[in-house]
């Protein structure tokens, strides 16, 4: 499972090496600003992306709170998953698409 070659390709997109788990899925993280967290879960075949935002730390960095402003915990995840092709031009896409999608959020959109 470990390959050096995927792991420097990963390593062009900004994802660094974070842990192998138990069951020897290696997980490789990119921040692209503080509050936002993109995983790749290596399986050794395929391959799981997925994101969490720090919502309640991002609120509390422009002076808003959510609910009693406990911002531990206040994390945004995607409802799901994506099983990905153990791919790096695959990875780009999804990173590609969830940057795209989370840079066209307005919440002062009279459409939501």
């Amino acid at each position: 499972m470990d390959d050096p070659d995927f792991m420097e390709a990963l390593a062009t997109l900004g994802f660094v090496f974070v842990q192998q788990d138990r069951r020897g899925t290696l997980q490789f993280a990119r921040q692209p600003n503080r509050f936002l967290t993109q995983w790749v879960h290596d399986f050794g075949d395929e391959l799981l992306f997925t994101w969490e935002f720090d919502l309640g730390e991002y609120c509390d960095s422009i002076g808003w709170q959510i609910g009693a402003a406990e911002t531990s915990f206040q994390i945004l995840y995607p409802q799901y998953d994506v099983a990905l092709a153990r791919d790096l031009d695959a990875v780009a896409s999804e990173v590609q698409r969830l940057e795209s999608h989370l840079s066209r959020l307005d919440l002062a959109d009279p459409s939501l």
